[in-house]
C-alpha cells in the first residue's frame, strides 16, 4: 500500500470513529429519553416523548445509511488509488534489450545503405521473421527515427532525415 493510500485510509478511520461516537451519543440520548418517559407520570405528554423517539430512530436509521454509502465510496476510492498506481507502473517506459538494440541499429544501418526497404526485404537482410521486423520498423516510426510510405500494397521505409 503506498503513502497516499495509507493517509487517505487514516482520515476516513478518524472521521468514521467521529462519525461512531455520534450514532452512539444518540443512542445513549435515546436510551435516557425512554428511561425519563417510563419515570414521568402522566404530568408530561407521553405523545411528545413517543415524537422524540420516533424522530430518533430516523436519525439513527439516516445515519447508517450514510454510513454504509461511505464505506462504499471509501471502498471505490482505494480500488480507484490502486489501479491508478498499477497504470503508473506499466507507464514507466521499459530498458531495451541488448538484442533489440542492436537489431535497430542493423535496421538503421541497412536503411541508410540501401535507402528504403521494405519490411519483407529487410527481414530477409537481417533474419528475422517479416513480422517481428515489422514490430521494430512499427517502433522506430512510433519514436520518429523512420518514416513508412505505401507504394501500392506494400510500405516502404527509409530514415527519417
Amino acid at each position: 500500500m503506498s503513502g497516499r493510500q495509507e493517509i487517505y485510509m487514516l482520515k476516513q478511520r478518524g472521521s468514521r470513529d467521529e462519525r461512531s461516537d455520534k450514532v452512539n451519543s444518540l443512542i445513549i440520548l435515546k436510551n435516557k429519553i425512554q428511561k425519563e418517559s417510563i419515570k414521568f407520570d402522566k404530568g408530561i405528554d407521553i405523545g411528545t416523548m413517543h415524537v422524540l423517539e420516533k424522530k430518533m430512530d430516523d436519525i439513527l436509521f439516516k445515519m447508517r445509511e450514510l454510513e454504509r454509502k461511505i464505506e462504499n465510496i471509501r471502498r471505490e476510492r482505494i480500488y480507484e488509488f490502486m489501479e491508478m498506481e498499477r497504470l503508473a507502473k506499466k507507464v514507466e517506459p521499459e530498458e531495451e534489450s541488448p538484442r533489440t538494440k542492436k537489431m535497430r541499429a542493423m535496421i538503421k544501418s541497412l536503411l541508410e545503405e540501401h535507402g528504403k526497404l521494405s519490411a519483407a526485404q529487410l527481414s530477409k537482410m537481417v533474419k528475422l521473421s517479416r513480422t517481428r521486423c515489422s514490430e521494430y520498423l512499427i517502433d522506430m516510426e512510433r519514436k520518429g527515427i523512420v518514416e513508412g510510405t505505401t507504394i501500392r500494397r506494400q510500405k516502404f521505409y527509409y530514415l527519417k532525415k
